[in-house]
């Protein structure tokens, strides 16, 4: 959480840590799951919601927990719920920040249960969950932290449906869905300006700054993945180093990064993760909704109504009023079409309708050539090849820039080399 500062200024407040805590130690139990897996129907009935932040993810959440028989958990990898106590569960609510959610019950009230006597913390969450591994393959392993997706589903009881609304899993849809075949994925997906926007006006307005910094900070933890670097090699983005996995370093660390760079440039770096999390999500075969088309589209709404219905029992009303688009900066376009270069350049991953679909949303950068699985790895490798040549123009105009006074000193002293 973000709060002002004295003189203007801006100051990072943890969670969770801007008061005593009224519990004594974390809770480092490493699991929820029984010793034994009996084949159960009903904790099988769970929706996992796959959102960014600022998509509208929130407002489709609300509206399953709205139904009778419903477990709803909110953000299950929110660095939060390490230290979560019930005295924060109460304060944290739609109206304890600007948020433009409507108020509802307390975001993280279905953990209260969950927490154990003396602990802080729900039991199986580990920090790393939040940020780190943000995008894995569906046959990638992590023991942990699908066992503890499975005590949360442990938690509901007979009869009871599972809907869990993640702000950061869209990188790990494909993987989750191969672990949780049974449950209905959803993935929501937003205009990519409408939602930078909606970011940037949280911190222009409110001035809370953690919408803007935290794709960022995934593309900077998440560095050394291939795809990551293909993707900021292609959008020409330039990432912080983070020399410590310290959430609160890693946010002032982006904002720096962010308040030195351009609103292109900072666009630019949203774009890149924005792109990453649409091609890891649609290389699953999940549900998509978009929540203006909801607004829009009778058919696209029609179509989410009757897929939520299965799990759910009943059926459930997703009409809402349509937001007006964002003005686009002039230099929007550009940038659309480095994404979609890239986009084309992985599309041996996608089929091809999924790869249409995330085109949609960059219609000036819309490419008509698609690369097969084979030619993606010369895009990659000419990325990085752009990517050397940029690093040797560089350190060839500091080299140049540091020899300027050496020069100059020569054309003074006639006769005589300083070396």
């Amino acid at each position: 959480m973000v709060a002002a500062g004295s003189a203007g200024s801006l100051q990072v407040v943890e969670w969770g840590r801007d008061r005593p805590l009224d519990v004594a130690e974390p809770c480092t139990q490493p699991d929820l799951r029984p010793q034994t897996e009996p084949p159960d129907q009903d904790r099988r009935r769970a929706v996992f919601l796959h959102t960014g932040w600022r998509s509208g993810g929130t407002w489709l959440w609300s509206r399953c927990r709205e139904q009778p028989d419903v477990l709803a958990l909110y953000e299950p990898l929110h660095d939060q719920l390490g230290r979560l106590t019930l005295s924060e569960i109460r304060r944290l609510r739609p109206g304890s920040w600007a948020s433009n959610h409507s108020e509802t019950p307390p975001y993280f009230q279905e953990y209260g249960p969950l927490l154990l006597p003396g602990k802080r913390g729900v039991p199986g969450y580990h920090q790393r969950f939040a940020y780190e591994r943000f995008f894995l393959d569906a046959g990638d392993e992590d023991p942990e932290l699908e066992a503890y997706l499975h005590g949360l589903l442990d938690a509901a009881r007979p009869g009871q449906v599972s809907v869990l609304k993640f702000c950061r899993s869209l990188g790990r849809t494909a993987w989750l869905q191969r672990r949780f075949p049974d449950a209905l994925h959803v993935v929501i997906m937003r205009e990519p300006v409408a939602q930078w926007m909606s970011a940037r006006t949280l911190l222009t307005a409110q001035r809370n700054r953690f919408f803007v910094v935290a794709p960022l900070l995934v593309l900077a933890r998440n560095a050394e993945h291939p795809v990551v670097r293909a993707a900021a090699g292609m959008l020409d983005v330039r990432l912080p180093q983070l020399h410590s996995p310290d959430m609160a370093y890693g946010i002032e660390a982006c904002w720096r990064h962010l308040r030195r760079a351009s609103a292109q440039d900072g666009y630019r770096s949203f774009l890149a993760f924005w792109a990453l999390c649409g091609l890891y999500a649609l290389r699953s075969d999940a549900q998509l909704v978009d929540p203006q088309r909801t607004a829009t589209d009778a058919g696209h709404r029609d179509a989410a109504e009757r897929a939520l219905s299965v799990p759910l029992g009943r059926q459930i009303d997703l009409r809402s009023r349509p937001s007006a688009g964002p003005d686009r900066p002039p230099w929007v376009d550009a940038v659309h079409r480095a994404a979609a270069e890239f986009l084309t350049s992985q599309a041996g991953l996608l089929r091809p309708d999924r790869l249409d679909l995330l085109l949609g949303y960059l219609p000036a950068g819309r490419c008509t050539a698609r690369p097969t699985r084979a030619a993606a790895a010369p895009n990659l490798a000419a990325a990085s090849r752009t990517r050397r040549q940029r690093a040797v123009t560089s350190a060839a105009v500091l080299i140049a820039r540091a020899l300027q006074p050496i020069r100059r000193l020569n054309g003074r002293l006639p006769g005589r080399t300083v070396r």
